[in-house]
């Protein structure tokens, strides 16, 4: 596969990075087969594991836990923290080490972070943000980031509040024509050399029926990696196989999925850019 450079880390990643939200119980996946899909990816080339304390009660990180204690060398793990209060944060970071048994995460992650408001609560004294700049002081967090799926300009000024070093946003074909991080996000951080992490790939499995131009969509994105949800066996090789015969798409073929997307650009499609996730039916203000 190919692999592009991790922002001003000196790390560099394979262009397929495994998010690991669907290898529970909840997604149909049991424990002996997410250690072997775990596995298989490492195997594979993939060594970038994106999870997070708040999924599926913490099994997430339980199972990405279970193949780090073996492989922990050969992993880049980044997971998220809900809270955005600094002592609550903190306890959280000391709950997702424990199960991921690990003495240290490369990346913590500021999660969804959706509005000016959160951004605030985050960055205000006594904020999650300050959790995590101790965190990295004392070796427990490696590198500090924040992740956003629904207004770009939220993340742009965070980058204006704080030098985060990487950022994980959605750049999906159907973001592409709403509240775009694409368009809007990308070339700061670009300029900026902050790693850019894409995700929503399949949009909630909404463009799985063209997952291979789905994938080569975001591949062509000025990203340094993409983490995609895989719950089977099935879906790692698939996924592996776009990566690794991975050519751009050519002008006709990115006109072509405009053309089968725009129908689908609706908040009950984009729930994450909705007016409220239970409630998909009119798009979330700026």
């Amino acid at each position: 596969m190919e692999e592009r450079p991790f922002g001003k880390t000196g790390e560099k990643f394979s262009i397929l990075s495994f998010g690991s939200q669907r290898i529970v119980d909840e997604h149909g996946c049991s424990e002996k087969e997410a250690l072997r899909i775990v596995n298989q990816a490492l195997d594979s080339g993939i060594r970038y594991f994106d999870t997070a304390w708040i999924y599926s009660w913490g099994q997430s990180e339980e199972r990405l836990g279970k193949v780090a204690r073996e492989r922990r060398k050969e992993m880049w793990i980044a997971t998220k923290v809900w809270s955005r209060e600094r002592d609550e944060a903190r306890g959280q970071l000391e709950e997702s080490l424990r199960r991921l048994q690990t003495d240290y995460v490369d990346e913590w992650r500021m999660h969804n972070v959706w509005s000016m408001e959160e951004l605030d609560k985050l960055t205000a004294q006594g904020g999650a943000l300050e959790a995590a700049v101790k965190a990295r002081k004392e070796g427990l967090v490696r590198y500090i980031s924040i992740s956003g799926h629904t207004n770009p300009r939220v993340q742009l000024e965070a980058l204006e509040r704080f030098p985060f070093d990487t950022v994980l946003c959605a750049a999906s074909a159907l973001d592409h024509f709403i509240f775009s991080f694409a368009e809007e996000f990308l070339p700061v951080a670009n300029a900026r050399g902050v790693a850019v992490i894409g995700m929503k790939v399949m949009g909630l499995g909404a463009l799985a029926s063209m997952y291979d131009k789905a994938l080569r969509y975001t591949f062509d994105l000025p990203v340094s990696t993409a983490i995609v949800g895989m719950e089977s066996m099935e879906q790692l090789e698939k996924n592996l196989a776009v990566a690794e015969s991975y050519q751009p798409l050519s002008d006709e073929e990115r006109l072509q999925l405009f053309k089968d997307v725009l129908p689908m650009v609706t908040p009950k499609a984009l729930p994450w850019k909705a007016k409220e996730w239970g409630d998909a039916s009119h798009w979330r203000k700026r």
